[in-house]
């Protein structure tokens, strides 16, 4: 009896995780096969296969919009931002997870206290903080990147938690210093961790929209995220969908792309742990 209803909760749950993907899913398909489509095809009916596969719309996205500027600097802030993260996150939990010292608690406190903050929460003080010392733009956008820690840090603690001491042990005993024990040691121990905490955090970089439409106040200074939405807003006149339609497409490839050649190194670094002591 209580198999049968063991099978029967997980029908359920499967054909609601079933319906949850398939509304994940048909956006990006919808706005795909209406990329194709001319002007005419799409007013016409939004729902029917479009009589010919055309790449106008991508030509004309790559053309008439800053599609490609909007990708280079998307592509900057990506690499640089989701570098200094992992550095300062993986910095931070390794001193945290192991050493003792005054204060370890509350810093590790305020960590997961600054996790379970929403983002929109840190509106405020965020707008204050930028308008004080002038870090809008470029520059700005980096810093909120490379301190944005938040579940980095927690995962790089729970990996270094499970690393035994006994390698920096050995290691200071040949005369190797803290800093040398934790770049050349303890941090390529953590190569897989780095690799799946370094995809999301790309991922997450490049679709970001909140924190570069507050910091990005130059109109010429754009991620992808935000010049998609200033050419959404565009539309609004001239009415061109399906050329915004192919902009979105070339938009997501780069992360599509990414997660689908390293998804299998995402789940391996999730899970994968060290020697415990």
């Amino acid at each position: 009896m209580e198999n049968k209803f063991s099978r029967q909760v997980l029908l359920i749950a499967e054909v609601l995780l079933l319906f949850y993907a398939i509304s994940l899913v048909f956006p990006y398909v919808w706005v795909f096969i209406n990329s194709f489509k001319s002007i005419a095809e799409f007013y016409k009916n939004i729902w029917s296969l479009p009589e010919s596969f055309s790449l106008t719309n991508y030509a004309r996205a790559m053309k008439e919009t800053k599609i490609l500027s909007y990708f280079g600097l998307s592509a900057i802030i990506t690499i640089i931002g989701t570098g200094t993260q992992l550095i300062f996150s993986a910095m931070t939990a390794y001193i945290l997870a192991k050493y003792e010292f005054r204060g370890n608690r509350f810093i590790y406190a305020l960590t997961i206290i600054g996790f379970l903050l929403p983002i929109t929460g840190t509106l405020a003080p965020l707008y204050v903080f930028l308008k004080k010392t002038g870090l809008f733009n470029l520059y700005g956008l980096l810093i909120m990147y490379a301190v944005g820690m938040g579940t980095n840090m927690l995962i790089y603690y729970s990996f270094f938690k499970k690393i035994s001491w006994s390698y920096a042990e050995a290691a200071f005993m040949d005369g190797a210093g803290d800093f040398t024990v934790f770049w050349k040691i303890m941090f390529p121990m953590a190569r897989e961790a780095s690799i799946a905490v370094g995809i999301i955090t790309a991922i997450n970089i490049w679709n970001d929209y909140f924190i570069p439409s507050i910091v990005l106040t130059n109109p010429k200074v754009q991620t992808v995220a935000v010049g998609l939405r200033t050419l959404q807003v565009q539309q609004q006149y001239n009415a061109s969908w399906t050329v915004l339609f192919a902009a979105v497409i070339v938009a997501t490839i780069p992360t599509i792309l990414i997660y689908m050649l390293f998804q299998d190194k995402i789940y391996k670094g999730f899970l994968i742990g060290g020697l415990k002591e």
